[in-house]
């Protein structure tokens, strides 16, 4: 099976194995992104050693597993090591042996997947791998020591951020982000699912992304079928995977789930402030899950420019979880896709709303479409829900060349028609905004409509029309 884009995440890799340095990196992200087929596609019949540890175990079990991998790539100490500090000892007799596999520029690769759980509580783990590389990593420049791990949050306090005796040691940090819309389409097509442009877009509104689920779907089914089969029905194979997600990714503190929960309510985002205030957290344990739950790529920051003290809104953009959140809670559970279909204001209002977290994953390609893409932009969306005379901006995309684009999101199954009244919706819109802002800026409004408009009646105020295709760039 190849690999699918990732271009620039495996030239660095492949960077690291052409230095003239021992070279340590992490490769990191959430579960089901494709962290480990990345490092096996690009190095895996290199590698002079590789172990990965199991979660939940303790450091005997993952001991007696290490020691079977050091037998397996020529070690032979008959004995399984008393502790980490004599397993990396013994890992380092097999980097020093004569018959270690090269790479084919003379590296020796080492890699240890899901890293985080080789460190169980009162482990020696940690402290016996900082003692080797700052030894034998920095003594020599024969090594690609890889790191791996779906447990985000350790990995970012205990290697990226370490400011202990691994502080600065990381040569390389890789994030691995979900598949954009053209890299899920390639997915596909290589494949053969023979999926329309629009099919497409709604898996990744429920599935994120992830390269995982959507290897798990079957190309004889549709996408409904396939839905069923993973997320609905009563044994389905991810029915409980978002409680997994957040336990491997960050951990079994419900504070995560608190705040994930809390957000999904609100479809703009919420004040940072104000969550807080909303679950009562502790000042510490909510900063860091608010870090914690940005580094997954679960949510974003972002400030509204014109308001009053510019507060920092927190906003939920992880497809799955939203789709989670909405659907497959105990509270609001779905038992089939046909279900969510049938009650047309509920699927009409998610599909509207995940197509609008899309478009804001894909800024890029949005900007590109306006042909802006060098250009520095901020983006969020806006309301000034609560006054007289309120209005809701889908995404307000503020230019540094002094023009401001007022975006309309629209997910509809054939062309959006638009009509003098919608016409006159839109011209309020961006009249509130230019009031309320005060902007000094151009204010030019784009339709982003997955399928385009019906007609020219009334367009002649949008500047710009977006369809999916564009996405899709």
């Amino acid at each position: 099976m190849k690999i699918i884009s990732r271009k620039q995440e495996r030239k660095e890799l492949e960077r690291c194995d052409k230095t003239q340095k021992s070279e340590l990196v992490c490769v990191y992200g959430r579960r089901r992104v494709g962290k480990t087929y990345l490092v096996e596609q690009t190095f895996g019949e290199y590698f002079a050693f590789r172990a990965t540890a199991v979660e939940n175990s303790n450091s005997k079990s993952l001991l007696k597993a290490f020691h079977q991998r050091l037998l397996a790539s020529g070690d032979n100490t008959k004995t399984i090591p008393k502790d980490w500090y004599e397993a990396f000892a013994r890992l380092e007799n097999v980097l020093n042996s004569d018959t270690v596999k090269l790479s084919p520029y003379g590296k020796k690769i080492v890699f240890f997947d899901e890293f985080p759980w080789f460190a169980t509580p009162r482990s020696d783990f940690l402290p016996a791998f900082e003692e080797f590389w700052n030894r034998r990593g920095t003594q020599y420049g024969d090594l690609v020591f890889i790191i791996c791990g779906s447990a985000t949050s350790w990995i970012i306090k205990n290697v990226v951020n370490n400011t202990g005796s691994m502080y600065h040691r990381l040569t390389q940090k890789i994030f691995i982000k979900p598949f954009t819309l053209h890299e899920t389409e390639q997915f596909f097509k290589d494949r053969e699912f023979d999926w329309s442009k629009e099919q497409i877009a709604e898996c990744q509104m429920v599935f994120g992304g992830l390269p995982y689920f959507f290897d798990l779907m079957n190309e004889s089914q549709s996408f409904k079928q396939n839905v069923n089969r993973l997320l609905l029905n009563e044994n389905a194979l991810l029915k409980n995977e978002t409680n997994r997600l957040l336990e491997a990714t960050l951990s079994k503190s419900p504070i995560y789930n608190e705040i994930l929960q809390k957000l999904s309510t609100y479809k703009y985002g919420i004040k940072k402030y104000e969550l807080q205030e909303n679950l009562n957290a502790a000042d510490g344990t909510y900063v860091r899950a608010i870090e914690n739950l940005k580094e997954c790529g679960y949510i974003i920051e972002y400030q509204r420019n014109y308001e009053k003290n510019n507060p920092l809104y927190i906003q939920l953009i992880d497809p799955f979880l939203l789709f989670h959140y909405h659907f497959l809670s105990s509270e609001s559970r779905l038992h089939s896709y046909e279900e969510l279909i049938e009650n047309e204001g509920k699927y009409k209002n998610w599909r509207g709303c995940a197509f609008e977290t899309l478009c804001f994953q894909h800024i890029e390609s949005i900007k590109g479409a306006l042909g802006i893409s060098g250009v520095k932009t901020n983006c969020y969306p806006w309301h000034n829900i609560g006054t007289e005379d309120s209005a809701q901006i889908d995404l307000v995309i503020e230019r540094a060349d002094n023009i401001t684009n007022i975006c309309e999101i629209k997910f509809t199954d054939s062309a959006f028609a638009i009509d003098k009244t919608y016409e006159e919706n839109l011209l309020h819109k961006r009249d509130v905004f230019k009031r309320e802002t005060k902007t000094k800026q151009a204010l030019k409004i784009i339709m982003i409509s997955a399928h385009g408009i019906k007609g020219k009646a009334y367009t002649e105020h949008i500047s710009e029309i977006i369809t999916l295709e564009e996405l899709f760039e």
